[in-house]
């Protein structure tokens, strides 16, 4: 048993699974600021939106105008919604409208030079549709 043993150890540091894991430096990454590109900058501002439904039937949930401010929404208009979302470097809005008993609408697109575009759905409400957006 012992001469088992033995053989298993020295196959085992032969094989380098024994020995000690080597410790690496890492160095902490540098804490930069998200660059803003063109795309994003231009989206800042006001946005008249056109919602149409394509499946089911809905509350108007989407609203008729959107303000983006630091790659944010802002502001919405049109519709007594609670809003939430972003707009990432590339100029793809992510959103959520949230209304009265608690009917949601998940919304997402582009905005880009000027135009905008996406769909939105409600699972909530079982209904969904497409969005065509201009900047003002």
């Amino acid at each position: 048993m012992r001469l088992w043993a033995l053989a298993l150890a020295a196959s085992l540091a032969a094989s380098g699974a024994l020995a000690k894991p080597q410790h690496r430096m890492h160095r902490k990454a540098a804490t930069a600021q998200p660059r803003q590109t063109v795309e994003a900058r231009d989206a800042n501002g006001s946005w008249a939106v056109e919602a149409s439904t394509t499946v089911g039937s809905c509350p108007a949930l989407i609203p008729t105008s959107l303000t983006i401010a630091e790659n944010k929404l802002a502001g919405v208009a049109g519709s007594a919604v609670q809003a939430w979302g972003y707009l990432d470097e590339n100029g793809n809005i992510v959103a959520r409208f949230t209304g009265e008993g608690e009917h949601v609408a998940r919304f997402h697109g582009t905005l880009k030079a000027g135009r905008g575009a996406g769909a939105w759905s409600s699972s909530t409400d079982m209904c969904g549709g497409t969005w065509r957006a201009a900047q003002e």
